[in-house]
């Protein structure tokens, strides 16, 4: 029972966290939206390139992007969990949420 109510805040959270792009919600903004057009604009040109390298420098390029394209969506992850973490703050310092005991703030703990 447990395991299914985290099963299923889990998949509600993916949902938020970009699975579904064409909800009403879903936030574009104007850097992302440069960003994703720059790109495309570029991808063609990227493959032309790719295909001008030896085999296995091609794969060399495509590991090092793989990598980035990793830590980017890392660092959006991250970014995301943040952004709750921030919200329910701003909550609790405008008086809309308590402290319980079982309830610490991560500031308050020593995580190393």
């Amino acid at each position: 029972m447990l395991n299914d109510v985290w099963l299923k805040i889990a998949q509600f959270f993916g949902t938020l966290n970009g699975e579904n792009v064409k909800r009403e919600s879903y936030v574009h903004t104007p850097e992302y939206e440069m960003a994703l057009k720059a790109w495309k604009e570029t991808e063609q040109e990227w493959e032309e390139f790719l295909e001008k390298l030896p085999a296995e420098e091609q794969e060399k390029a495509e590991e090092m992007k793989e990598c980035l394209e990793d830590f980017a969506s890392a660092q959006e992850k991250r970014a995301y969990i943040q952004g709750y973490a921030d919200c329910v703050q701003v909550l609790y310092h405008m008086g809309l949420l308590k402290e319980n005991e079982g309830l610490k703030w991560a500031e308050k703990l020593n995580v190393r």
